[in-house]
């Protein structure tokens, strides 16, 4: 009985260090990628993914460190790991949509934002987001309603007009 006691002992505190690890290795990438330090956060942040690949904040973090460095292919495939783990987590959906748009998927990045409205619809930004681009392909009683969902979600757009 002394035994499984010690062992239950170590489990426990074996799983709240690494549950510490983890979290520091995140709070040090999260600072360095609010100081602009986007290599220095991916490094911190792949460690925490080396320890828990289960978190989808880490993979979200990641692929907004990557985007943010042009690797937007790379953040993709961090997007799509992050809604693997939670599909109904809307801010890597919007930011996916994001790194669609830069490279140009305007169809599919109008449908990231589609996902991330749908799941949190009070974002205005997703709105004139998803707005811009259906204009940019010529969908211009979309763009106009997107963006006048977007103004009575409180953002300010000034006046826009889509020139095919």
């Amino acid at each position: 009985m002394k035994q499984l006691a010690t062992i239950l002992i170590a489990m426990f505190y074996i799983a709240t260090s690494f549950g510490q690890d983890v979290q520091s290795l995140v709070e040090i990438g999260h600072r360095n990628y609010e100081l602009g330090d986007y290599n220095e956060a991916i490094s911190y942040l792949n460690q925490a993914a080396a320890l828990d690949s289960r978190d989808p904040e880490i993979f979200y973090l990641l692929g907004v460190c990557k985007s943010q460095l042009q690797n937007n292919e790379e953040a993709i495939q961090d997007y799509n790991m992050a809604i693997s783990l939670d599909p109904t987590y809307a801010e890597v959906y919007f930011e996916k949509g994001y790194s669609l748009f830069i490279l140009g998927r305007l169809e599919e990045a109008i449908k990231q934002y589609d996902e991330s409205i749908k799941l949190k619809p009070d974002n205005a930004l997703a709105f004139v987001n998803r707005g811009s681009i259906k204009c940019i392909l010529g969908e211009e009683a979309g763009a106009m309603a997107d963006w006048k969902k977007a103004e009575e979600l409180g953002a300010s757009i000034p006046e826009q007009k889509c020139v095919p």
